[in-house]
């Protein structure tokens, strides 16, 4: 029985979901390691660590879906030009030589071969997109602990706010659902509550 389209649709979101909440919880995790911040004391909710993750490694997925579509490409090729294996491409267009007497269970050792490489290309792929989607979380934790790294040595560049009963120039640095990471001109970091935070409106004058 064939799967179901609507199946096919529903993994394929339910994948590209899970790989963007997993870099979206890298990219907070490595951003507040910085400042020393555990991002669960925060409680971001998980559809700002999907949008977090598409933001930053929209890029790397699209690269990751071009190199399975390029191989899914070559993969459809070869099918169409009935060639098994790699190394037909080379010797399909050679001359013809006498006809060979075909062996008893030939057609079997060839359906036997052509299982052994499919068993092997599937964990193949599925390791070779596992490794790819390592990369780029290790890639994003590298990139947002510099950028993270900047703003701590900066950190005018990020928004001005007030909080109740501090009269301290304090800056924002993330906000979750519970909590939010504040950072002041000596660089001390401490956490508010959300209600308690006034952004300037100089914030928003280009």
């Amino acid at each position: 029985m064939k799967p179901s389209i609507s199946i096919d649709v529903a993994l394929l979101i339910s994948l590209i979901t899970a790989f963007f909440y997993g870099c979206g919880q890298s990219y907070l995790a490595a951003y507040m390691a910085v400042f020393f911040i555990d991002p669960v004391v925060l409680n971001f909710p998980t559809p700002e660590k999907i949008n977090w993750g598409f933001l930053n490694c929209a890029n790397w997925l699209t690269i990751i879906l071009l190199a399975i579509l390029i191989l899914s490409f070559i993969v459809y090729i070869l099918a169409i030009l009935k060639i098994s294996y790699p190394f037909q491409l080379f010797t399909r267009f050679k001359s013809k030589k006498k006809p060979i007497t075909q062996i008893h269970n030939q057609s079997l050792i060839e359906e036997q071969q052509i299982n052994r490489i499919r068993l092997f290309f599937w964990p193949f792929f599925i390791c070779l997109l596992s490794l790819s989607s390592f990369i780029t979380f290790a890639l994003i934790d590298i990139k947002t602990t510099k950028s993270a790294n900047r703003v701590l040595n900066h950190p005018y560049q990020l928004p001005k706010i007030k909080v109740v009963n501090v009269s301290e120039r304090l800056f924002l640095i993330k906000c979750g659902a519970s909590l939010c990471a504040v950072i002041d001109e000596n660089k001390n970091v401490s956490l508010v509550e959300p209600k308690n935070i006034t952004l300037y409106g100089s914030n928003f004058t280009k």
